[in-house]
């Protein structure tokens, strides 16, 4: 066999049971920070078999939802086999890219972002009766996805206690006080569409990804996680995408209900992010996790600036003579160090993708460790500034003063005032858009996005 790719040997006998024949290649890929995968040829009968390995959380789901799709109007990869007690899932390999950004033509950015949206049509269009998924059940005779959806989010908050972060506090109080009403349509969502969780070519999308976390909810579900996924990985236009969902004979897009969406899937995901992050899991890639949370954790602030009405801030950049804190001597030199010798000496010298993508994870980190060292105090300075002009008193932290307008809204459920809510939404943007600057060796590309 040329090359394992560090395939546990669990794993490949289950394979090669189940396919028929020995694994002849395998190669690891980085497909997010909980899951492992890895492309695997078997030669069977005198014939090359390309599939795909995936292991990790939410395998039965996926397997279930793909069997349930295979043969309808959306593209997914056929199940070979499912094996429970290894948590992985065995599939056809399909050909295209997930690099939606970086298609080799422009021409087929679009044509691909419009074939998205048709296939979303197509699966919001799907019977739920007529799709059999165990784990979801009979889809609701009398929906409320909305008020689902909030009390599973805020059962996840009660989780992390204390480890709330203010700005998920604020954001479920506002997702509280602006729960949609009168919707009553339910169809399969995916509950995470967008770049990423699709392959294409030649601007048709190949396969959709991932089905793990989906269940019955509202389309407008997915529109909204479209248009978190578009902060980073912009899909054009975004009332041109919509108005192509529905020329596909989408569901009428409500773009206030799309936008309380955003907000939740922003809040959501982030929460569930960091409640994976309260463990110690070494399969686990930390620092993609921390990656993905920042800017999940950025989004859902500017998103809740749109949805306050309060215009987006901007910060500026902080500057290179700041004196870091006595706590940190010699700290930020030697760390800065470190963080060079790992992108322009060990990197350099990878040739495997997969180990190289986690070197590049670690490069981050050190990254974005030697900047909190450097700015830290000067980051403290502006929010402290920030939150006393709005309260009225000093905080002891920036965190302290963002949990003190946190308190304020949630005695405030149902009403808050309109000053203050925009000044906490302007705060709470501020903060996470100066934790974006000192996490941009984390956030690599992202970070100007």
């Amino acid at each position: 066999m040329s090359g394992d790719g560090a395939l546990p040997d669990d794993v490949r006998h289950w394979i090669e049971r189940e396919a028929g024949g020995p694994v002849t290649s395998a190669r690891r890929h980085l497909v997010g920070a909980s899951r492992q995968a890895w492309s695997v040829d078997v030669e069977r009968d005198g014939t090359e078999l390309a599939l795909f390995v995936l292991r990790g959380g939410g395998s039965r789901h996926d397997a279930a939802v793909l069997r349930a799709l295979s043969g309808t109007a959306v593209p997914v990869p056929a199940v070979h086999a499912h094996a429970p007690e290894l948590r992985a899932l065995l599939l056809e390999r399909v050909e295209g890219r997930s690099d939606f950004p970086a298609v080799d033509d422009d021409a087929h950015r679009e044509p691909t972002a419009r074939h998205l949206m048709e296939l979303t049509s197509a699966l919001h269009a799907l019977d739920p009766a007529a799709l059999d998924i165990e784990h979801l059940g009979s889809a609701p005779a009398q929906p409320d996805h909305a008020h689902t959806q909030l009390a599973a989010v805020e059962g996840v908050a009660e989780m992390l206690g204390d480890q709330l972060h203010p700005l998920f506090a604020i954001t479920l109080v506002w997702l509280r006080r602006h729960l949609p009403s009168g919707r009553s349509v339910t169809s399969l969502v995916y509950s995470d569409m967008g770049p990423g969780n699709f392959l294409a070519a030649d601007g048709r999308v190949t396969a959709i990804l991932d089905w793990e976390v989906a269940h019955w909810g509202d389309p407008m579900e997915d529109l909204a996680a479209v248009a978190v996924r578009d902060m980073a990985t912009p899909m054009g236009d975004l009332p041109t995408r919509f108005s192509e969902y529905e020329a596909a004979g989408g569901h009428a897009v409500d773009t206030a209900v799309v936008e309380w969406y955003r907000v939740m899937v922003l809040t959501r995901n982030a929460m569930f992010i960091g409640l994976g992050l309260t463990g110690d899991d070494p399969a686990v890639d930390r620092a993609q996790l921390t990656m993905y949370r920042t800017l999940l954790m950025r989004g859902a602030a500017l998103a809740l600036c749109d949805a306050v009405g309060v215009d987006r801030p901007t910060v500026a950049s902080f500057t290179a003579d700041a004196e870091p804190g006595p706590a940190t001597f010699g700290l930020a030199p030697l760390v800065a160090h470190a963080h060079r010798d790992q992108a322009e000496t060990v990197r350099p010298a990878l040739d495997d993708a997969y180990v190289d993508g986690r070197a590049a994870g670690v490069a981050g980190v050190l990254g974005h460790l030697e900047l909190h060292l450097r700015h830290g105090r000067q980051r403290e300075a502006r929010e402290r500034d920030l939150v006393e002009s709005i309260l009225g008193t000093r905080p002891e932290s920036g965190l302290a003063g963002l949990a003190a307008l946190a308190a304020d809204a949630r005695t405030h459920v149902h009403h808050q005032d309109p000053a203050l809510e925009s000044h906490t939404a302007t705060a709470l943007a501020v903060h996470m858009l100066h934790e974006g600057l000192l996490a941009a060796p984390l956030l690599a590309e992202l970070a100007d996005r």
